[in-house]
């Protein structure tokens, strides 16, 4: 197999699972760093879940971190134009309830950041 292959095989793998499906899709949404803490509270997930999906994510080449302190910050790795938009209407193929409600506490989430 080729690095394209692979790298292939690695994004579909990492988005076959609704708890990743639902980090990303928050992370999209968020259009911002995230610390585990807010993606947590965002998808109420428990945080061994959250860091399991997100070192998934992460080696897929789809997510990325960034350590400040104590907190870890994670983000969307842009890949190529035409694979980050199908990823998104992939995830976005969802159902809306559950990422509505997701992005709604993450909304949440972001305000509280801003006081």
């Amino acid at each position: 197999m080729n690095y394209l292959t692979d790298s292939f095989i690695n994004i579909m793998k990492a988005m076959s699972d609704l708890t990743r499906l639902r980090i990303f899709w928050v992370l999209h949404r968020a259009n911002a760093e995230l610390c585990v803490g807010e993606i947590i509270n965002s998808i109420e997930e428990n945080q061994y879940n959250v860091s399991r999906h997100l070192k998934i994510l992460k080696y897929a080449g789809l997510v990325k971190e960034r350590k400040q302190g104590r907190f870890v910050y994670y983000s969307l790795i842009k890949t190529s134009e035409k694979t980050h938009k199908i990823l998104i209407d992939l995830v976005s193929t969802v159902s809306d309830e559950i990422l509505s409600r997701d992005t709604k506490r993450l909304k949440n989430q972001l305000l509280l950041r801003k006081k």
